[in-house]
């Protein structure tokens, strides 16, 4: 083993220990998606070793970026979406990260890269796509005065124990007093 095989073997697994850590694939999304958009200040010189400096960090955090976006997608897949709204808010999330790394991928000249993670793009769209195609959309809801959950929760599903989805989606800081506009899981 080199010593650059070993800091890429490295990097790889520290992604991977990101996402084995997280109790739940969409806390390793929630993890994950900061380091696939990890772009370091570079450290510019006109001399030789500055270009040389710049060179290695710029090819250290795409290293570091494309192992990240490596397991966001192994993440992503394993990911259960509530709804439809979530999953096309992912899907445009992920495929921005991938097509800005595409853009680096390719200025750098590295193609296979760029090939890469342009058919992981195309893959994960297509994933997320198919998944949402079945999930139920938000819809708006409008409460004329501040209720409990549990109120909500049956006049809109019949359903109880829903009251704490319903908390959640409207971001209540009290779930005995949610009222005005907030968004909802339909049916």
């Amino acid at each position: 083993m080199t010593l650059l095989s070993d800091i890429a073997d490295g990097v790889q697994d520290l992604a991977g220990q990101v996402q084995a850590f997280a109790l739940d694939p969409a806390d390793a999304v929630r993890l994950l998606l900061p380091l696939g958009a990890y772009r370091p200040t570079v450290a510019e010189g006109g001399d030789a070793i500055g270009l040389a400096m710049t060179g290695v960090q710029e090819a250290c955090s795409a290293l570091c970026r494309r192992a990240a976006l490596a397991a966001l997608a192994r993440a992503v897949a394993a990911a259960s979406l509530p709804t439809y709204d979530e999953a096309v808010a992912l899907r445009e999330r992920v495929t921005a990260l991938l097509e800005a790394e595409i853009v680096i991928a390719a200025d750098a000249y590295d193609d296979a890269s760029a090939a890469a993670l342009r058919g992981l793009r195309t893959a994960l769209a297509r994933l997320l796509s198919e998944r949402a195609g079945s999930l139920p959309r938000l819809r708006t809801v409008e409460a004329p005065a501040p209720m409990p959950a549990l109120v909500h929760a049956y006049r809109l599903y019949g359903d109880l124990s829903r009251a704490d989805e319903i908390s959640a989606y409207a971001a209540a800081e009290d779930p005995n007093f949610i009222g005005g506009t907030f968004r909802v899981r339909g049916s």
